[in-house]
């Protein structure tokens, strides 16, 4: 069962300034809906209730570039890198393996092949095309990646893993409003999620303790919670997602 994040009271009946004050007192309240939609989506990606999309695992050929295999298969380039980590698509060589979300089958991609005309140019030009928001959120802990965003062991791994001591201070990403603060979420643990601008989350998770509550309005770098390892961790360490709306991100393409 979910519990929303309480909202402070909106008067049941409009001030004296009439139908202005009730236009605004509806946007609000709209807003407000929108929000706990936005939240409610979030938690049930987070606990599983959203299907996981499929997809295939594609071996690079020869002369296929990140560009053609995106093509080919009809899915977002952006996507594709974050899910595998690519930071340079101009690196990808044959006999790499890459996920291709929400496909059933593997398919033939065609390879580039220098001509006289293009011979010493690179194939596409949209292989830069690839956003790194690098100032977007700051990191919340100093420590060591143990496991990163993508696929791990067969299944999608929606955050990263940074290893500290116990106790160590977990801090706000990014300035923003604390739209859920529980103890004990099943596999999570202690975990705080945040609501930042352009409708994006963080969350923060296996928390010794949650330092913040629902509501509380932080700022970038704030101390909002301590490492830990509740839910289902086997070492101290944060679990740090970052979500745009219900559509998990890697944070690495976020962070500096």
């Amino acid at each position: 069962m979910f519990f929303f994040p309480r909202v402070l009271p909106l008067s049941a009946k409009p001030a004296v300034c009439g139908r202005v004050t009730a236009l605004h007192t509806c946007a609000v309240m709209r807003l407000l809906k929108l929000t706990r939609i936005s939240v409610f989506l979030l938690l049930l990606a987070l606990t599983g209730c959203l299907a996981a999309g499929r997809g295939v695992v594609h071996t690079v050929g020869r002369g296929e570039t990140l560009w053609r295999i995106c093509q080919t298969y009809g899915v977002d380039m952006q996507e594709v890198a974050e899910l595998n980590n690519i930071k340079d698509p101009t690196e990808i060589r044959a006999g790499k393996r890459i996920f291709i979300p929400g496909v059933r089958r593997t398919r033939k991609v065609e390879p580039y092949t220098l001509t006289d005309n293009t011979a010493g140019k690179y194939d596409e030009k949209y292989d830069d095309k690839i956003v790194y928001e690098k100032n977007r959120f700051s990191w919340p802990l100093s420590g060591e990646i143990i496991s990163e965003y993508g696929m791990r062991d067969g299944t999608h791994h929606d955050g990263i893993d940074i290893k500290a001591p116990e106790g160590s201070p977990v801090k706000a990403a990014g300035s923003g409003k604390v739209v859920f603060s529980e103890e004990g979420m099943r596999g999570y643990g202690n975990i705080i999620i945040l609501k930042h601008s352009d409708d994006f989350f963080t969350v923060y998770a296996h928390n010794k303790e949650n330092l913040v509550k629902n509501g509380d309005d932080v700022t970038k770098g704030d101390v909002i919670a301590e490492v830990g390892d509740t839910g289902n961790a086997s070492v101290c360490h944060l679990h740090f997602e970052v979500r745009q709306g219900k559509k998990v991100r890697n944070p690495i393409f976020f962070l500096p």
